[in-house]
């Protein structure tokens, strides 16, 4: 008979659901394409290579320097990141790390070589405890710069490919790289 009851009564009197509530979608303030601007990584990608670049040119010869150079280079043409990574199969991608491993080890050991450089100004009241510390020391120091430089190279190259093409991204990665050393072994030539 219930049945019968709703039969019974016009459409207009039935009871209808509210329809669910739609959630309003969120406006992002001043951005309405969710991009983050990639200007402070950029200047910090420059800013760690040009510290590595006066490192080197105050304290070691040039082909230290040009070792570095080139290590970067390789580095940041591998474009390691995780997002560059997802786009290339897995031999591709291993192939890649490995390039990036090589630039970021040869950026690494010039940096270790210039920084124990500083240790060769008093050989002669060097002892063998005091030399093994500050060989970790600035070996650790250069290490740390060279894992920056590589984490910020990897970071912009990311950001980088979300709006260009590889070949481009890895242009602009040389680019910037090279100016940082450049501008750093510029102040390192000065002070030095």
């Amino acid at each position: 008979m219930v049945n019968g009851l709703s039969a019974m009564n016009p459409p207009a009197q039935r009871r209808r659901r509210p329809a669910p509530a739609r959630p309003r979608p969120q406006r992002r303030s001043g951005r309405s394409d969710g991009r983050r601007p990639s200007a402070g990584l950029w200047f910090l990608c420059g800013l760690f290579y040009a510290a590595a670049g006066m490192i080197l040119a105050a304290l070691a010869g040039p082909w230290v320097w040009l070792g570095a150079a080139l290590g970067a280079i390789v580095q940041s043409m591998a474009l390691a990141g995780p997002s560059a990574l997802q786009r290339f199969r897995r031999l591709t991608a291993n192939l890649l790390v490995l390039g990036n491993l090589i630039g970021g080890t040869a950026l690494a050991v010039a940096l270790s070589v210039a920084l124990n450089h500083l240790g060769t100004d008093n050989i002669d009241n060097l002892t063998i405890g005091r030399a093994v510390v500050e060989v970790v020391f600035y070996s650790l120091m250069a290490v740390g710069l060279a894992v920056l430089c590589s984490l910020a190279t990897a970071a912009l190259g990311d950001r980088l490919l979300r709006h260009n093409k590889g070949s481009k991204t890895s242009l602009i990665l040389v680019a910037t790289v090279l100016a940082g050393l450049g501008v750093g072994g510029a102040i390192g030539l000065l002070i030095g």
